[in-house]
């Protein structure tokens, strides 16, 4: 780390560590899904009776949130177009650090153009989680099923959003532009472990320090649902109880 500032040496320690307590706590936790036993047939009825039938409805749940949307259309809503928008962001993001990379810094015409609709989908992702998190403080139902992490991470989210936004909107063209030709220079080089300078810009350092924290709770927090919805018996089993015994051996170990 010959060079590197003392707010950089923080950073690269930070994001190393963050990240490695992320893939550890990821895998371990697929490897608690791995292990649980599932001990009767519990799909979530009316549910397919073949193995494609199954993969089918996960894939609905993944990407449209199915069992949501039937259950509770308000919360489906929230929950939809914050997702969507995420996700829209978040490739965006990708998109930014490739092109300008691949571009030496100088971002062709047709990505300028994709500028406005990361903002209008930065804004819309905070409407959407402004929408989930007074939901759980004005409905009573959702309210007494809230716990103090489910109000942490809206809050967090929400705070990375409004970060992210002011980057944009509250400085001028040039600065934000110096700051990205900055950060893709400094996450290639810490890809080869070879760090560089951290940009030194107040917002995207708070920005990152946030994302930085959402990134390391992930594992020991409800959005770990990314991941368990793949091993969720309640979707994907298959409904044929009749047709095939459904036996775990490991549930031979279990005792009431």
């Amino acid at each position: 780390m010959k060079g590197l500032s003392f707010v950089s040496i923080i950073y690269v320690i930070l994001t190393y560590t963050v990240f490695l307590t992320f893939i550890i706590g990821v895998i371990w936790r697929i490897i608690l899904y791995i292990k649980t036993p599932m001990c009767v047939k519990i799909p979530l009825t009316p549910a397919p009776k073949t193995s494609w039938g199954a993969f089918w409805r996960l894939m609905g749940e993944v990407f449209f949130f199915k069992t949501l949307y039937k259950s509770d259309k308000s919360a489906w809503l929230g929950g939809y177009v914050f997702h969507v928008s995420f996700a829209i962001v978040m490739i965006q993001h990708l998109m930014r650090h490739y092109v300008y990379d691949f571009y030496s810094g100088h971002p062709p015409a047709w990505y300028n153009a994709l500028i406005p609709i990361g903002l209008f989908f930065g804004v819309l992702m905070l409407i959407s989680l402004l929408y989930l998190f007074f939901r759980r403080i004005f409905i009573d139902r959702v309210k007494f099923i809230s716990i103090l992490s489910d109000y942490f991470i809206l809050i967090l989210l929400m705070a990375i959003t409004v970060v992210g936004l002011s980057e944009i909107l509250l400085q001028p063209a040039a600065q934000l532009e110096k700051a990205v030709i900055q950060l893709d220079v400094f996450f290639n080089r810490l890809l080869i472990f070879s760090p560089v300078n951290i940009p030194t810009n107040l917002l995207f350092l708070l920005h990152y320090s946030l994302v930085l924290l959402l990134i390391g709770y992930i594992p020991f927090s409800k959005i770990m649902h990314f991941v368990g919805i793949f091993f969720s018996p309640t979707i994907t089993m298959v409904d044929n109880p009749r047709e095939k015994r459904h036996f775990d051996e490991r549930a031979d170990r279990l005792t009431i």
